[in-house]
Protein backbone atom coordinates (compact mmCIF):
# COMPACT_ATOMS: atom_id res chain seq x y z
CA UNK A 1 0.00 0.00 0.00
CA UNK A 2 1.67 3.09 -1.02
CA UNK A 3 1.07 5.47 1.64
CA UNK A 4 2.10 9.41 1.79
CA UNK A 5 4.47 10.77 3.95
CA UNK A 6 7.12 13.85 3.90
CA UNK A 7 9.95 14.06 1.40
CA UNK A 8 12.02 16.10 4.02
CA UNK A 9 15.15 18.07 2.26
CA UNK A 10 17.39 19.43 4.32
CA UNK A 11 20.22 21.94 3.95
CA UNK A 12 22.44 20.96 6.25
CA UNK A 13 24.27 23.81 7.34
CA UNK A 14 25.37 24.40 10.91
CA UNK A 15 26.86 27.51 11.15
CA UNK A 16 29.63 28.31 13.44
CA UNK A 17 27.52 28.98 16.71
CA UNK A 18 26.42 25.68 16.41
CA UNK A 19 29.55 23.68 14.89
CA UNK A 20 30.31 23.56 11.15
CA UNK A 21 29.77 19.63 10.74
CA UNK A 22 27.09 19.47 13.59
CA UNK A 23 26.97 17.02 16.76
CA UNK A 24 27.36 13.99 14.73
CA UNK A 25 30.45 15.42 12.75
CA UNK A 26 28.46 15.41 9.55
CA UNK A 27 25.43 16.39 7.94
CA UNK A 28 22.17 15.04 8.00
CA UNK A 29 20.29 12.70 5.67
CA UNK A 30 17.66 13.34 4.02
CA UNK A 31 15.37 11.03 5.13
CA UNK A 32 16.33 11.73 9.02
CA UNK A 33 13.32 11.15 11.38
CA UNK A 34 12.52 13.12 14.42
CA UNK A 35 13.17 10.59 17.10
CA UNK A 36 9.96 9.22 18.45
CA UNK A 37 11.17 10.15 22.27
CA UNK A 38 11.24 13.23 21.29
CA UNK A 39 7.14 13.62 19.63
CA UNK A 40 5.38 14.43 23.47
CA UNK A 41 7.61 17.71 23.97
CA UNK A 42 7.56 18.75 20.41
CA UNK A 43 4.01 17.88 20.29
CA UNK A 44 3.29 19.97 23.58
CA UNK A 45 6.08 22.33 23.15
CA UNK A 46 4.47 23.42 19.83
CA UNK A 47 0.98 23.67 21.07
CA UNK A 48 1.17 26.77 23.49
CA UNK A 49 0.69 29.71 20.62
CA UNK A 50 -0.95 29.85 17.15
CA UNK A 51 2.51 31.09 15.56
CA UNK A 52 4.92 28.61 16.67
CA UNK A 53 3.91 24.90 15.76
CA UNK A 54 5.03 21.25 16.50
CA UNK A 55 7.15 20.62 13.07
CA UNK A 56 8.44 23.84 12.66
CA UNK A 57 9.57 23.39 16.46
CA UNK A 58 11.15 20.06 15.43
CA UNK A 59 12.67 21.48 12.15
CA UNK A 60 14.20 24.25 14.11
CA UNK A 61 15.59 21.14 16.80
CA UNK A 62 17.05 19.39 13.80
CA UNK A 63 18.71 22.37 12.73
CA UNK A 64 20.33 23.76 15.99
CA UNK A 65 21.64 20.33 17.16
CA UNK A 66 20.19 17.05 14.57
CA UNK A 67 18.04 16.37 18.22
CA UNK A 68 21.35 15.56 19.77
CA UNK A 69 20.74 16.44 23.47
CA UNK A 70 24.36 16.44 24.50
CA UNK A 71 25.38 19.03 21.47
CA UNK A 72 27.87 21.83 22.54
CA UNK A 73 28.45 24.53 19.91
CA UNK A 74 32.09 26.32 20.04
CA UNK A 75 30.64 29.38 20.94
CA UNK A 76 28.95 27.76 24.09
CA UNK A 77 25.63 26.88 23.04
CA UNK A 78 24.28 23.89 25.03
CA UNK A 79 21.81 20.87 24.19
CA UNK A 80 18.98 19.80 21.86
CA UNK A 81 18.00 23.60 21.33
CA UNK A 82 21.11 25.15 21.96
CA UNK A 83 20.47 27.54 24.38
CA UNK A 84 23.04 30.04 25.64
CA UNK A 85 23.62 29.92 29.37
CA UNK A 86 22.34 33.42 29.66
CA UNK A 87 19.38 32.93 27.70
CA UNK A 88 18.50 29.51 29.38
CA UNK A 89 18.98 31.53 33.20
CA UNK A 90 15.53 33.42 31.70
CA UNK A 91 14.03 30.69 29.97
CA UNK A 92 14.68 27.98 31.70
CA UNK A 93 11.58 25.14 32.58
CA UNK A 94 10.86 21.89 33.95
CA UNK A 95 9.02 20.18 31.19
CA UNK A 96 8.75 16.73 32.67
CA UNK A 97 7.80 17.80 36.43
CA UNK A 98 10.80 16.62 38.60
CA UNK A 99 11.67 19.80 39.58
CA UNK A 100 14.34 20.41 37.91
CA UNK A 101 14.83 22.67 34.74
CA UNK A 102 18.25 21.09 33.19
CA UNK A 103 19.37 22.29 29.41
CA UNK A 104 20.83 19.08 29.15
CA UNK A 105 17.11 17.11 29.55
CA UNK A 106 15.63 17.10 26.33
CA UNK A 107 11.85 17.77 27.95
CA UNK A 108 13.13 20.66 29.53
CA UNK A 109 14.83 22.13 27.03
CA UNK A 110 11.94 21.38 24.41
CA UNK A 111 9.62 23.07 26.93
CA UNK A 112 11.74 26.23 27.09
CA UNK A 113 12.27 26.57 23.29
CA UNK A 114 8.70 26.42 22.93
CA UNK A 115 7.96 29.18 25.25
CA UNK A 116 10.70 31.29 24.14
CA UNK A 117 9.70 30.71 20.38
CA UNK A 118 6.09 31.85 21.18
CA UNK A 119 7.61 34.52 23.27
CA UNK A 120 9.58 35.27 20.27
CA UNK A 121 6.36 35.73 17.95
CA UNK A 122 4.86 38.18 20.12
CA UNK A 123 7.26 40.23 20.08
CA UNK A 124 7.37 39.93 16.09
CA UNK A 125 3.50 40.46 15.99
CA UNK A 126 3.69 43.46 17.91
CA UNK A 127 6.62 44.66 16.20
CA UNK A 128 4.91 44.19 12.44
CA UNK A 129 1.73 46.05 14.08
CA UNK A 130 3.26 49.12 15.01
CA UNK A 131 5.05 49.17 11.97
CA UNK A 132 8.53 48.71 12.98
CA UNK A 133 9.07 45.20 12.02
CA UNK A 134 8.51 43.91 8.29
CA UNK A 135 8.11 40.15 7.30
CA UNK A 136 6.44 37.03 8.32
CA UNK A 137 5.89 36.77 12.16
CA UNK A 138 7.79 32.69 12.20
CA UNK A 139 10.50 33.81 10.07
CA UNK A 140 11.12 37.30 12.07
CA UNK A 141 10.63 34.54 15.27
CA UNK A 142 13.35 32.65 14.02
CA UNK A 143 15.83 35.31 13.56
CA UNK A 144 15.37 36.68 17.04
CA UNK A 145 16.01 33.12 18.36
CA UNK A 146 19.45 32.76 16.64
CA UNK A 147 20.90 36.19 16.46
CA UNK A 148 19.19 37.88 18.97
CA UNK A 149 15.53 40.04 18.71
CA UNK A 150 17.72 43.22 19.37
CA UNK A 151 19.37 42.35 16.20
CA UNK A 152 15.78 42.16 14.52
CA UNK A 153 14.66 45.41 15.88
CA UNK A 154 17.95 47.11 14.89
CA UNK A 155 17.65 45.62 10.85
CA UNK A 156 13.28 46.14 11.04
CA UNK A 157 13.35 42.36 10.21
CA UNK A 158 15.26 39.56 9.46
CA UNK A 159 18.93 40.82 9.60
CA UNK A 160 21.03 40.40 7.08
CA UNK A 161 23.67 37.86 8.32
CA UNK A 162 24.41 35.01 6.44
CA UNK A 163 24.28 32.63 9.43
CA UNK A 164 21.06 34.03 10.65
CA UNK A 165 19.40 34.00 6.35
CA UNK A 166 20.63 30.27 5.92
CA UNK A 167 18.85 29.45 9.62
CA UNK A 168 15.63 30.76 8.91
CA UNK A 169 15.69 29.82 5.19
CA UNK A 170 16.61 25.99 5.77
CA UNK A 171 14.21 26.01 8.94
CA UNK A 172 11.55 27.35 6.62
CA UNK A 173 11.86 25.10 4.00
CA UNK A 174 11.75 21.48 6.05
CA UNK A 175 8.51 23.13 7.53
CA UNK A 176 7.24 23.90 3.29
CA UNK A 177 8.96 20.78 2.19
CA UNK A 178 6.85 18.90 4.64
CA UNK A 179 3.61 19.14 3.66
CA UNK A 180 4.42 18.65 0.04
CA UNK A 181 3.71 14.66 -0.10
CA UNK A 182 5.65 11.93 -1.93
CA UNK A 183 4.62 8.16 -2.24
CA UNK A 184 7.19 5.49 -0.56
CA UNK A 185 6.09 1.78 -0.73
CA UNK A 186 5.98 1.39 3.20
CA UNK A 187 5.28 3.74 6.01
CA UNK A 188 8.60 4.49 7.73
CA UNK A 189 9.27 3.38 11.63
CA UNK A 190 10.29 6.70 12.80
CA UNK A 191 7.88 9.66 13.26
CA UNK A 192 8.35 12.32 10.80
CA UNK A 193 7.35 15.93 10.25
CA UNK A 194 4.58 15.22 8.31
CA UNK A 195 3.24 13.15 11.40
CA UNK A 196 3.56 16.23 13.33
CA UNK A 197 1.81 18.26 11.25
CA UNK A 198 -0.61 15.47 9.63
CA UNK A 199 -0.84 14.47 6.62
CA UNK A 200 -1.98 16.71 3.38
CA UNK A 201 -5.71 16.55 2.71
Amino acid sequence: MVLVVAAVVVVAVLSSRHGDDGPAGGGWAADTAVPAVYRPWITRAGSRCTDITPALLAAQLRQESGFDPRAVSSVGARGIAQFMPGTWETWATDGDGDGIADVWNPADAIAAQGRFMCALAAQARRGREAGRLHGDVVQLALAGYNAGFGAVWAAGGVPAFPETTTYVRSITAMVATATRPATVSARPAAVTLVDLIGEPS
